[in-house]
């Protein structure tokens, strides 16, 4: 049978409808009328955060405040997380979930959905959805309840976004146990939020009277529920379990004796009151299905093997005995956190033996209806490891292909070493999960495993590509490599895992032929690698090939059709549902990209968007390209402090990664840095310290963060600095056979640039000028902007001068685009040059007072402006060169600024 490829998040997400679908109310609960009036009244703020322990009735205010959303016509979703949430690619995907349910298309393209919209790749995920939510045309009220087992720094970073970014026509409500993360102060000073507290959330007198009113099948007296409001304090949990218990005159007598309780302790007494009043059958019914976090009859029944679940469940939800339905279908039902801990206990201390067959039977359950992470769940409190194992390895080849990395990483923990053995492809799939998350730990005894395993054609999953990649992770490109050359890629497996493996494999491969200089080759297998994962239906693997192949025209010299690969990308829906290492990696690549085109506001915009992500997910290469940009834009910004910090968080980043090839290109920044600041002494010593690479430094092999700045480029610039000129061009030559024999034009720019700072410096105007010419004809059909700036001082004078000289002898027809790119360079770090070389010195937009100035200095300042060189400026007026700069020292004086360009600046925007 041939294979098609598998697209879509239905290939791999199971049914969450639980999550998704609003609990049903409880029928006794009280309207909590004093709250719904802050969250509905005048001084109704947009965000509203319900805080409080287990108990305390968030969830039930939560139903009320969708009651009113509804009948308001209000839009309403719903989330309901547990631990399992904890994940930023399951978060994501149930969000997708959430708002599919209001009539979102969640698989619609950005662009096609708003054709005005700019396709700048990189609506955040929040502004996306917000976007989707906004052509609704209707208000919405989102809930989200237990948002307290969410500390994830990605997720809770997107909340944070979602809540400041949304629209008045947006509400939220969340419920948490504790006061989360999600920028609540600011959101509080702004007063855009209410936070509803603990003691908030208890019952007053006045609401415990009207609870036990409404509960007519219990008669309780004025002076009972003044002694319950003070026992219970008004915890809600605690006041429902008397109405429960008050059958008991024990408990009637307790209220009457006034005796001092816990709270918890009480509830426990009351708890087990309210259980030994039941029946013999419900009360074994909620003891045996307490292990369960969620139940439906089918499973209760082949829980307690029995056919009559469906009729309890009924009778339970009816009288309120702590039990709740929790989806549309109005099939599964949960026990309130409070009186499921009882139960519990209870049950573990009645029966001790009998949980670990009740959690057996369940996760057989679980498995057969293909509900893997509750049957390992079950299987893994029952004691059974093997049958947890299994389970594990076939959910797993969902959760790798997905991207769900940290949900592998947090089952690992569950399944003994001795079954991971008997279960290389397990092992292979951990591995996947530990390398992408830098367990470095942790990696250790599951690499030890996977190296004594053998490939097996019938196994699922290949320690080659495993371990393979767990070397390009560690920055060892060679080992890599040699694991996967006898992999062939040009077929196409029925096993949706196995085509995620070769797409892996074929994006490696791309890989080392880019770092080789083989890039038409590597392009070619990065279209194969995107071909296998949508046979697989993995973005993951999907976009670390769009990210090579954007990097690999970018250093081809197409820059534009990098940009424009990156964009797209980045702007399609299935990276709106997705948040993984490969996701980080495009970010990383587009920051870079958008910094070259000197885009620096969308650029720090793409930092600021996936900065979490990046830094959680980040690896070596992305890292660097990133970082190194963000540190640039705030330097070119006068912004030393924050380029400092940027680059100490990239070292940070490379420690915790175990890159020392990272580090070395940081400090190279560093060295960068100082040479620009003419601190020569400061950036010798931060060079003396960088260690050599084991890596050839021939050129042969470079990296795609060392395209245009590595240890090579960074020792040229060294000794260019320090007069040390003829090493400088022995160095520049050898570097620029090779990036001509390679196709690297991104770097040929560079080392052009370079080179004609070193010739400028040796006295070589005209080679200067002559490889600034070459540097130019490089960069201009891609537009490498930042590839020039980035040399300072040095390379502006340069270019005003040859803009003045080219200006002066007039351009051929073939090379007004540069011309045209070389204008656009000067107007980006100044004004915009003027096209006539007699333009006179009042040109700019107030005239500079002439009368500050002598006869001699106007006549070289009115040269100035038109981008004349010191020496085309001495051969006009007749005088040396050293008269020139005098009389240019002079001038700058006067206009209190400290080089050619301010002096151009001051001049046509009227200062002086």
């Amino acid at each position: 049978m041939k294979a098609r490829p598998l697209t879509g998040p239905s290939v791999v997400r199971p049914a969450t409808s639980h999550k998704t679908s609003a609990p049903t109310a409880h029928r006794h609960a009280v309207e909590r009328e004093q709250l719904l009036a802050r969250m509905f009244g005048e001084a109704a703020r947009q965000v509203v955060v319900i805080h409080g322990p287990a108990g305390h009735g968030k969830t039930s205010l939560l139903l009320q405040a969708r009651t009113i959303c509804r009948r308001k016509r209000m839009l309403t979703g719903w989330l309901s997380l547990d631990e399992a949430d904890n994940d930023a690619n399951r978060f994501f995907g149930d969000v997708q979930e959430m708002v599919a349910a209001l009539g979102v298309d969640i698989h619609a393209d950005v662009s096609a959905t708003n054709a005005a919209a700019e396709p700048a790749g990189g609506a955040s995920r929040a502004d996306w959805l917000l976007g989707r939510l906004v052509e609704l045309e209707r208000p919405v009220a989102l809930f989200i309840d237990d948002l307290h087992f969410i500390n994830d720094r990605v997720v809770l970073s997107y909340l944070r976004e979602l809540l400041a970014s949304s629209p008045e026509s947006i509400r939220w409500f969340i419920a948490s146990r504790v006061v989360p993360d999600i920028g609540l102060p600011r959101l509080l000073v702004g007063e855009r939020a209410t936070l509803i507290r603990p003691e908030e959330l208890r019952f007053s007198a006045a609401e415990v009277h009207r609870f036990f009113e409404e509960a007519r099948e219990v008669e309780v007296s004025a002076d009972e529920r003044r002694a319950i409001h003070e026992a219970t304090e008004g915890w809600p949990a605690a006041v429902q379990l008397y109405r429960l218990a008050l059958d008991s005159p024990q408990v009637r007598a307790s209220l009457r004796s006034g005796r001092d309780h816990h709270v918890r302790e009480m509830t426990d007494y009351l708890a087990d009151n309210v259980l030994m009043r039941q029946e013999r059958r419900i009360q074994d019914f909620l003891l045996r299905t307490s292990i369960l976090d969620r139940m439906t009859a089918p499973l209760c029944d082949s829980l307690l093997q029995t056919d009559e679940s469906q009729e309890i469940l009924t009778l339970l939800e009816r009288t309120g005995l702590f039990v709740r339905r929790i989806d549309s279908d109005q099939q599964w039902f949960t026990y309130h956190a409070v009186f499921s801990r009882f139960l519990r206990a209870h049950l573990q201390a009645a029966a001790p033996d009998h949980v670990e067959h009740l959690h057996r039977r369940a996760a057989r359950w679980h498995r057969e209806e293909g509900h893997f992470e509750e049957a390992l769940h079950h299987f893994s409190l029952a004691g059974d490891h093997a049958p947890a194992a299994d389970v594990f390895e076939m959910w797993a080849e969902r959760l790798v292909p997905d991207g769900h990395m940290a949900t592998v990483d947090r089952w690992s923990d569950a399944i003994p070493m001795e079954e991971l053995e008997r279960r290389p492809g397990l092992v292979v799939k951990i591995v996947w999960a530990l390398a992408f998350l830098s367990r470095h730990r942790k990696i250790g005894p599951f690499l030890e495993l996977l190296r004594e395993a053998r490939y097996d054609a019938d196994a699922v999953g290949d320690p080659r590509v495993a371990m393979s990649m767990v070397a390009i992770l560690g920055d060892d490109l060679a080992k890599c490599h040699a694991l996967v050359e006898g992999i062939d890629t040009d077929v196409v497996s029925s096993s949706r895992f196995r085509n995620f493996e070769l797409s892996a494999v074929a994006n490696a491969r791309g890989y080392h032929l880019m770092v080789t200089g083989r890039h038409d080759e590597a392009l070619k297998h990065l279209e194969r690698g995107r071909v296998l994962s949508e046979f697989a239906g993995a973005t993951f693997t999907w976009a670390y090939s769009i990210g090579k192949s954007a990097l690999t025209l970018m250093s081809q010299g197409q820059l534009q059709e990098a940009l424009v690969l990156y964009r797209k990308a980045l702007s399609g829906p299935r990276m709106y549902g997705e948040e993984s290492q490969s996701t980080a990696c495009l970010a990383c690549g587009f920051v870079a990209t958008l910094y070259e085109m000197q885009e620096f506001d969308q650029a720090l915009e793409q930092f600021r968007q996936y900065r979490e992500l990046i830094a959680s997910a980040g690896i070596h290469d992305y890292l660097v390209i990133a970082y190194r940009a963000v540190a640039r834009i705030h330097d070119c910004r006068g912004q030393p402090r924050e380029a400092l910090e940027i680059l100490e968080e990239a070292e940070q980043l490379a420690l915790s990664g175990q890159w020392p090839r990272v580090l070395r290109l940081v400090a190279w920044e560093r060295v960068r840095r100082e040479l620009l600041a003419g601190h020569l002494d400061r950036a010798r010593i931060v060079a003396g310290r960088i260690r050599d690479s084991r890596e050839p430094a021939d050129g042969t092999q470079v990296r795609l963060s060392e395209d245009a700045e590595d240890g090579i480029l960074g020792r040229i610039r060294l000794h260019i600095h320090a007069g040390e000129i003829r090493e400088a061009q022995r160095l520049l030559q050898a570097a620029l056979r090779q990036a001509v024999a390679s196709g690297r034009v991104h770097r040929q720019v560079k080392l052009h640039a370079l080179g004609a700072i070193a010739r400028r410096k040796a006295g070589n105007d005209f080679q200067a000028q002559q490889s600034l010419e070459q540097a130019l004809a490089l960069a201009a059909p891609g537009q490498y902007t930042r590839a020039l700036l980035d040399e300072g001082e040095e390379m502006t004078q340069l270019m005003l001068e040859y803009f003045g000289t080219r200006s002066c002898l007039g351009a051929r027809a073939g090379e007004r685009g540069v011309d045209r790119f070389l204008a656009r360079l000067l107007e980006s770090i100044g004004p915009e040059p003027s096209e006539q070389s007699g333009a006179s010195l009042a040109s700019g937009t107030t005239p500079v007072r002439l009368e500050e100035f002598t006869e001699r200095e106007q006549q070289i300042l009115s040269q100035i402006v038109n981008y004349m060189s010191n020496d085309q400026i001495a051969a006009n007026l007749v005088v040396t060169r050293d008269t020139v700069k005098f009389h240019i020292k002079n001038i700058y004086a006067k206009l209190g600024v400290k080089n050619r360009l301010e002096a151009i600046r001051a001049v046509r925007q009227g200062r002086g």
